[in-house]
């Protein structure tokens, strides 16, 4: 899930979409994939389209921090409500607490959202693949090495992307080296390597978490919709949402996150009229 690490944001009340499911920790946009308006005010942020999603245009709105529903309903997921359009739904539904330009009356299903502007640092929980499913740890199998894994002498199981030259991240988790991060060099999904050697020398036995990103400009994938930071997607698919990365925590399994805010064109409406 997501959240506003800094700042103390705007928080307001926002009408959904009438179909879709929303989550306290999601992503929210003010426009759908393709560019399309959308019904409502906010719908999940779909995954990205092209470049810096230089296809769906999408423009972020915020992070659903509170959802109408009187009694809380969770799934393995998390908290949630689903919206609903027709009159007899709306009106079956047992809600409380909207404010801002919307009546307590009002029986949709409504939202609350901190809003995220280009200067709000947001704070993302990486999985691989699902939420709940933790970073894949990459385990040493065989070294001969001599130069903290600048050469290519050091073996892992598979790595969950393809890596990208210079745009990733090795974290030693175990290990003569453990609590270090180095950038990336390899492409090999099999063998790391990194610009800054280690400073003393890798082992079989020694573990790894290696993500597809960096601190400072990087770009992600956000799956979900909206849900949490996608490791097993390479950003060589240049399919992605670009961002300025202050701080990644790969200590600890199951809760690693990224700090980070979205770049600009990420809230430019001209872009998704000119684009």
């Amino acid at each position: 899930m997501f959240r506003v690490s800094e700042r103390n944001p705007r928080t307001f009340w926002a009408a959904t979409d009438g179909t879709g499911t929303y989550y306290v920790g999601q992503l929210v946009a003010y426009s759908a994939a393709t560019q399309a308006a959308t019904p409502g005010t906010v719908v999940p942020l779909a995954v990205p389209s092209g470049l810096g999603d230089q296809t769906n245009c999408q423009i972020i709105a915020g992070v659903v921090v509170g959802i109408n529903n009187r009694t809380p309903t969770s799934n393995s997921t998390g908290e949630y409500g689903t919206a609903v359009v027709s009159s007899a739904n709306q009106k079956a539904r047992d809600w409380i607490g909207a404010e801002g330009m919307y009546i307590k009356g009002d029986p949709q299903l409504l939202v609350q959202v901190a809003e995220i502007t280009p200067s709000t640092v947001v704070e993302g929980d990486l999985r691989a693949g699902a939420v709940g499913t933790s970073v894949t740890i990459n385990t040493v199998s065989a070294s001969t090495d001599a130069d903290g894994m600048i050469s290519t002498n050091v073996t892992v199981n598979t790595i969950a992307h393809t890596p990208v030259a210079s745009k990733g991240t090795i974290y030693c988790r175990t290990g003569a080296n453990a609590g270090i991060y180095r950038v990336n060099t390899n492409t090999s999904t099999t063998v790391p390597q990194v610009t800054t050697g280690f400073p003393y020398n890798v082992a079989a036995g020694d573990t790894f978490a290696i993500v597809g990103f960096k601190q400072g400009f990087s770009e992600i994938y956000i799956g979900g919709p909206g849900l949490y930071i996608d490791n097993t997607v390479s950003i060589s698919s240049n399919t992605t949402f670009q961002v300025i990365i202050y701080k990644l925590d790969l200590r600890t399994a199951g809760k690693e996150t990224a700090q980070f805010r979205f770049t600009a064109p990420h809230f430019d409406f001209n872009r998704s009229v000119l684009d």
